[in-house]
């Protein structure tokens, strides 16, 4: 690792070519923090609050030690505080046209830039991130978030008609990269109508300058308020009334922590989890143009977190000898230093790379160092790791910064299985000469942006968001626009804890069951099997259950399903899924227009079975053919592969693909026992989803006679539909780790649950918190939302040119 020399002559320059320091002063930093008395508070309601009686940590420069400033410690009162002066604001600024909103957030860009140089400095001073990359990205970045939301802002009246302002947003960010994670997800919720609470790390002062910025704007003074504090405060943040959704940015397991803890408490949760990319070579590919993509990924202070390095064993020698070469040639140092590749990130990062790099050498691998570091350097060398066994813990683990660990793979196949191997789906780049090659890679790869021979490219205008355990929000784009929006007339989300769940008994207590059949009489009808594989099974257990009638006459029997039957039907729905997502948009929409043909022809049979259950016969009709309209509805509106995207200043267009979730989970309310199912199904089917669904509890009969059609219609596994106790099934599908996704309508206290089991894996989660659903109306029952969480999105950058 080479570092920049000073005092050289004027022709040791020439000859050597090396690079001399380029200090950048910090001054007006130090300036900024004397305003302040180097004692930051925290910036609410367009006003700095220093309350007593709190304690501070110490604001360092992580080259030198030196304590810059100390930072107040955020307490449940000043939390609660920064809320309420939010919503106070929300009344006002949610109601203002969206022309006026677009002059406030331009007005925000100019003060941005007339402050440039203060905020890339302080950035770069507090962070030991090289200023290079500040000055010339993140700052400029922000300015473009900020022009490009006030134009969305300006439009939105008609854009986005039909939907409405969550409210109050709470914005936990992580210790790194604080400032623009805040810029990329403050913008979209200003622009349409939200207030914003933001909870930052202690001693990150730069979002309080740019709150302080916002402040000094005038008129709007609470739309955007920032604390300092641990993030340990989160869960009080999202307790606090009127807080709609949480957006929390940070570490996997941090998130899953706080999914379980924020479960049953009302806010919506959006996660963007980990720092960890991976870079795909092939033997096709412009070696020192994939090196050089390396660079930019770990060793540029661009990325918070480490790379995987997989590279075709046919280049593998080749390529690991022009990255060890080029590693000799990156340049470390203080961040203020205009020459410098890599900063440094203060004591905790430098730690988690030690920590893996020493657990990877115990693992059996082969680390090489640019350069070696004293013990208490304040800097850590770029790594490369190899060797790794496929087994080893810490292939799983995430690779921190700037730390690469590369693999090599001997098929293009082999590599799409491996990179999709790993519980994680952020961002990912292919390089390869051959377009049609890294075409078919990056469709296949299960990430949420993908460049081709390209990596970390940004703009406002694309999504950006993952999946798996990455998370499942988003930010830039249209897509980043709805994260802050609901349809409009949906009530405020409310809290809806239960105190006296037991997350570890809810759905054991199965009730108890009889044979498969009636144990005296004769049955009305021979017993429903599960549905599961494209035909009806037996249950595990070989027992079923009654269904009665609204008059308690016996109407049938329905399988008892149970952990097992889950298993299976889970099983068969990934057997199903290459095969339905490898359909055309036309070829899924062929089969659900033949599926409500099909529900079309057996509408007295289910008039019937509805009318035994108490439906009118008036009701029972519309609701038959409600649900055909629905199937026929979601056939047309079946999504093509996505759209194009064309970037500002980039030659090429970036892809927006709406992708399926995978084996979709749905547990279907009690009312509405047809026409709710098919409103859940049709969404899902259309957009390319495998399908596990619990019908109705009190009258799955109807949606069991639907499956007698899609036997001869639909693929098996396609549609599987398992039948027993809710709870338990519920239990079964959201503790499940291969389940992608689940929707739930149920009980407040089965949302709960699903919210909390669902941290397992972070699948995405849509639960009803226990309100009913009015599905007979368009706008809930086939409304745009529901094709929003039938799907997510993946950005595929092509970018062109030299």
């Amino acid at each position: 690792m080479a570092a920049t020399r000073a005092g050289s002559r004027a022709c040791e320059i020439f000859t050597t070519l090396e690079y001399g320091p380029v200090p950048e002063s910090h001054a007006c930093a130090l300036a900024w923090l004397d305003t302040q008395d180097r004692h930051l508070g925290h910036y609410v309601n367009g006003r700095w609050l220093k309350p007593e009686h709190r304690s501070s940590v110490p604001c360092q420069d992580p080259i030198t030690g030196e304590n810059l400033a100390s930072c107040l410690q955020a307490q449940t009162e000043d939390v609660a505080g920064a809320v309420e002066a939010a919503r106070t604001s929300l009344e006002n600024w949610s109601t203002q046209p969206g022309a006026f909103r677009a002059q406030h957030l331009t007005r925000l860009a100019k003060m941005i830039q007339k402050h440039q140089r203060l905020l890339w400095t302080l950035e770069s001073l507090v962070t030991g991130r090289a200023i290079r990359e500040v000055r010339d990205r993140d700052v400029p970045l922000a300015q473009q978030l900020l022009q490009h939301h006030a134009v969305q802002a300006h439009t939105q009246e008609e854009a986005l008609a039909g939907w409405e302002p969550l409210g109050v947003i709470g914005l936990i960010l992580p210790p790194t990269f604080c400032f623009l994670e805040m810029m990329w997800r403050i913008c979209p919720a200003l622009a349409v109508g939200c207030t914003v609470v933001v909870l930052v790390p202690p001693a990150s002062p730069t979002p309080l300058l740019v709150a302080q910025l916002a402040g000094e704007l005038g008129q709007f003074p609470g739309i955007l308020n920032v604390i300092s504090g641990p993030a340990s405060l989160g869960p009080v943040l999202a307790s606090q009334p009127g807080i709609q959704k949480v957006a929390f940015c940070g570490a996997i397991e941090d998130g899953r922590a706080l999914r379980r803890a924020l479960a049953g408490q009302g806010p919506e949760l959006g996660l963007a989890l980990g720092a960890e990319s991976l870079l795909l070579l092939m033997e096709t590919a412009d070696v020192d143009s994939a090196v050089e993509g390396v660079v930019d990924a770990a060793w540029s202070d661009r990325s918070p977190g480490g790379l995987r390095l997989l590279i075709q064993e046919s280049v593998w020698d080749e390529t690991m000898r022009r990255l060890q070469a080029r590693m000799g040639r990156l340049r470390g140092g203080r961040g203020l230093d205009g020459a410098v590749d890599m900063g440094a990130r203060g004591a905790a990062a430098r730690d988690l790379a030690q920590r893996y790099v020493r657990e990877a050498q115990s693992q059996g691998a082969q680390v090489f160092q640019a350069g070696s570091m004293p013990p208490d350097s304040p800097f850590f060398p770029p790594s490369l790791v190899s060797d790794l066994p496929p087994a080893s813990p810490c292939t799983q683990a995430e690779v921190p910064w700037p730390l690469v660990v590369a693999s090599p793979f001997r098929t293009a196949k082999e590599a799409l299985a491996m990179a999709n191997w790993t519980p994680r789906g952020g961002s990912a780049s292919v390089w390869s000469e051959r377009l049609g090659q890294a075409l078919e890679l990056a469709y296949g790869l299960q990430m949420g942006t993908v460049w081709i021979n390209a990596h970390g490219l940004r703009d406002p205008a694309v999504p950006t968001g993952g999946c798996k355990e990455s998370g499942s929000s988003w930010h830039g784009g249209p897509d980043g626009l709805y994260e802050y929006l609901r349809p409009s007339g949906t009530p405020t989300r409310l809290p809806y804890l239960s105190e006296n769940l037991n997350y570890d008994t809810f759905g054991l207590a199965v009730p108890s069951t009889l044979p498969a059949g009636p144990e005296t009489g004769l049955s009305p009808a021979p017993p429903y099997g599960l549905f599961v594989g494209g035909r009806f099974q037996a249950p595990a257990a070989r027992s079923s259950r009654p269904i009665r009638d609204s008059q308690g006459d016996l109407h049938g029997y329905v399988a008892e399903g149970g952990a097992k039957d889950i298993r299976g039907a889970v099983e068969a729905a990934h057997q199903a899924a290459p095969g339905w997502v490898g359909k055309s948009p036309g070829a899924r929409a062929a089969l659900l227009w033949a599926l409500a043909a099909a529900l079309q022809r057996r509408e007295s049979t289910l008039v019937s079975r509805l009318e035994r259950h108490g439906v009118e016969l008036k009701v029972a009709k519309a609701e038959v053919e409600l649900s055909v309209r629905r199937l026929r509805a979601w056939g047309a509106r079946v999504q093509a592969p996505g759209c194009t995207l064309q970037v500002a200043e980039l030659k090429g267009p970036v892809l927006r693909l709406q992708e399926p979730l995978g084996v979709l989970a749905i547990v279907c309310p009690e009312e509405w026992p047809l026409l709710a199912f098919m409103s859940l199904l049709a969404p899902a089917l259309a957009h390319g989803n495998t399908v596990v669904l619990v019908p109705s509890g009190a009258c799955p009969i109807p949606a069991l006679e639907v499956c007698q059609d899609m036997a001869t219609l639909l693929p098996g596994g396609l549609v599987n539909v398992v039948t027993g106790d809710r709870d338990h099934l519920t239990r079964c599908l959201a503790l499940h780790q291969d389940i992608q996704a689940l929707w739930y309508f149920g009980s407040a206290q089965g949302s709960q649950f699903v919210e909390w089991a669902s941290a397992g894996n972070l699948k995405p989660v849509w639960v009803n918190r226990g309100c009913p659903r009015v599905w007979d109306q368009d706008a809930e029952g086939a409304g745009p939302e529901l094709g929003l969480r039938a799907a997510r999105t993946k950005a595929l950058w092509l970018p062109m040119g030299d």
